[in-house]
């Protein structure tokens, strides 16, 4: 995440009490004056300004097609409300909707599809305008892009992708070729969603340690893996004493899906592709080798048999610590115990940061069909040299108003959705989504690279203490490498002309 974009969300938290849900065009700056220093000079930063002309639309209808789930993580929620309701993102939703139509006489439409990719391709292929933006996971959108049928926003005049309100780190790590296809920002909480975290039980931590305060040994730079896996394993208790560890049963100190195994490796600042000296991402014959010091440290942290996999314990209160996407806290109304919130394990003391990783299935974009282009739409009325143009236009706007209604009711929601998150594990949270490490080729599943939540485990289940499954690691990336250096050539090579 971008500093600019992370101080906008420090300061969205430091609102939460009081969410502005107007946004106001100019400078937004304030002078403060620090208890028992010096004044503070005024400043202004413009990439937080919105400075473009406010234009009529002439009452144009933009449609949006959005991906839709039953799981909070993967569904869309941010496009359209119709009504004021009392929730807050719905609420915040509706509000930023009527700015926008008050001050640019237009309206908002939404589709939901399970799979928008799928459903609109045949019609985009015909050259029919079916919507202006289709929102949905990257990694499904790129198959849109590579036949040609995403505009290129990097050519659009009618938009500024230096402003605050788009994620900078995010879409520089995802569009490749001096290309912009992938919008990210604050216009959508799809790349906040599912950002990996770490709750605990308040009340099992204290059982190890009533004086551990595991906010100071975030603060302090101690929360590694050596720090979280010894901690663990004393949060685990054979509750029903058969000398077994039972899920369902007893007490895990660790409960985690296998695909977190992939977020554990994110968390230490790694990644399986490497960038070279000019930018460009490539894929070794077999694992860079601090890959695999990265994969040994892991190992007691994945495979002791004081971890479960079964999230469901967690709700029960039958574990110490889980590691989940930060949506996960969207169901705290579900637990009847207290629980903090921090931010993934580093790999030891020397790593600078805490880091996330994000899902490939849940790593969500906005991108702009080409069809909006279609001679039938209404874009050359309101004074925009093509329907990209216009598209553009209002995404930008768009984006802008979410950053000062959508992003501060998203943390208000995750963050407070229960009263016994405090005021330390709001600090956690936006720690934990500072630094987001975004690996390319897995984020966008080319040859099925991914490959961490398959090591340690057989036919899906994973196997604790198996060191044989465990070292599979090496094996599974090479028998791979070379259908997804290939996917990944043939994705370069068709985007060279896509958008056009």
């Amino acid at each position: 995440m971008n500093a600019k974009r992370f101080l906008s969300l420090m300061l969205a938290v430091m609102m939460l009490s009081s969410l502005c849900l107007f946004g106001c065009e100019g400078n937004t700056a304030k002078t403060t004056t620090p208890v028992g220093g010096p004044e503070v000079t005024d400043t202004t930063d413009t990439s937080k300004i919105y400075d473009a002309p406010i234009k009529d639309l002439g009452g144009h209808e933009f449609h949006f097609y959005v991906r839709t789930s039953t799981a909070f993580s993967l569904s869309t929620q941010e496009v359209y409300a119709e009504a004021i309701n009392g929730e807050k993102i719905n609420d915040a939703v509706f509000t930023r909707n009527a700015q926008l139509a008050e001050k640019y006489n237009c309206t908002i439409k939404e589709t939901r599809e399970s799979k928008p990719h799928e459903k609109l391709k045949d019609p985009l292929l015909a050259g029919d305008y079916v919507c202006d933006y289709i929102y949905g996971a990257a990694r499904d959108l790129r198959s849109l892009v590579t036949i040609n049928l995403i505009a290129d926003l990097s050519a659009a005049t009618n938009i500024n992708l230096e402003k605050a309100w788009y994620n900078h780190e995010t879409m520089n790590n995802i569009n490749v070729g001096n290309k912009t296809f992938y919008i990210q920002g604050d216009a959508i909480i799809g790349d906040e969603k599912p950002a990996w975290i770490m709750i605990f039980n308040k009340a099992y931590v204290a059982a190890i340690d009533p004086d551990l305060n595991l906010y100071d040994v975030v603060r302090s730079g101690d929360w590694t893996l050596e720090t979280f896996y010894n901690l663990y394993v004393q949060g685990t208790e054979d509750l029903n004493g058969d000398g077994v560890l039972t899920i369902g049963t007893d007490r895990f100190g660790y409960i985690a899906e296998r695909a977190t195994n992939w977020m554990h490796v994110n968390a230490c600042n790694m990644t399986l592709s490497e960038i070279d000296a000019n930018g460009n991402y490539t894929l070794p014959d077999s694992p860079k080798q601090e890959l695999i010091d990265v994969w040994t440290a892991l190992r007691p942290v994945i495979t002791a048999p004081e971890r479960a996999v079964s999230y469901k314990n967690w709700d029960k209160g039958l574990g110490t610590f889980v590691g989940c996407q930060l949506a996960n806290l969207s169901e705290t109304g579900n637990w009847n115990f207290e629980y903090g919130v921090l931010p993934m394990p580093k790999l030891n003391k020397d790593q600078a940061n805490y880091c996330t990783g994000v899902m490939a299935s849940q790593f969500n974009a906005i991108v702009v069909p080409n069809t909006v282009n279609s001679a039938d739409n209404d874009w050359q009325k309101n004074g925009f040299e093509s329907g990209v143009e216009q598209a553009a236009y209002f995404l930008d706007a768009f984006s802008y108003y979410s950053m000062s209604t959508l992003t501060p009711a998203f943390f208000d929601y995750v963050v407070l959705k229960q009263a016994v998150i405090d005021e330390e594990s709001r600090e956690m949270v936006i720690m934990a989504v500072e630094h987001v490490v975004y690996d390319f080729v897995c984020s966008f599943s080319f040859g099925s690279i991914n490959i961490f939540s398959e090591v340690g485990s057989n036919n899906g289940v994973d196997i604790p203490g198996t060191d044989e499954a465990y070292d599979t690691l090496v094996s599974l990336y090479e028998s791979r490498v070379v259908a997804a250096r290939t996917q990944f050539q043939e994705y370069l090579t068709a985007i060279e002309n896509a958008g056009m």
